[in-house]
């Protein structure tokens, strides 16, 4: 399903302190190829579900998932995310996907304040 080879964007939207939604899309097509939602506990990102649609094949899919992870790793330096696991439906436990290096660069953004307030 490749769309006059539009690239794959990504977007997290409902995204707050405990989670979001990523979602991969071709420019211009609204319907999402895939999406994850995830929850933020403790250092770690957990997919808590996921889909994707009938009509991508599945080097279409791998494209979106890939566009997905590289925006999770973004994500996680700035938070101080380790790890990021996925619970599989029907199942109980989580699985460790991919773990993340925390970034020297990334430290100075955690703790630097982010505005200056004036009396």
């Amino acid at each position: 399903m490749l769309i006059n080879n539009n690239p794959i964007k990504t977007s997290l939207t409902h995204h707050g302190s405990v989670g979001g939604v990523v979602q991969a899309r071709y420019e211009n097509v609204l319907e999402p190829i895939c999406w994850v939602t995830f929850v933020t506990v403790g250092s770690d990102f957990i997919i808590t579900s996921f889909g994707l649609t009938p009509h991508a094949s599945a080097k279409v899919a791998q494209q979106a998932g890939d566009e997905i992870d590289k925006l999770l790793e973004r994500e996680s330096g700035p938070l101080g995310i380790k790890r990021l696991l996925i619970v599989h439906p029907n199942q109980d436990t989580a699985e460790v996907v991919r773990s993340y290096q925390v970034q020297p660069w990334c430290l100075s953004t955690i703790t630097a304040p982010s505005a200056k307030y004036l009396n």
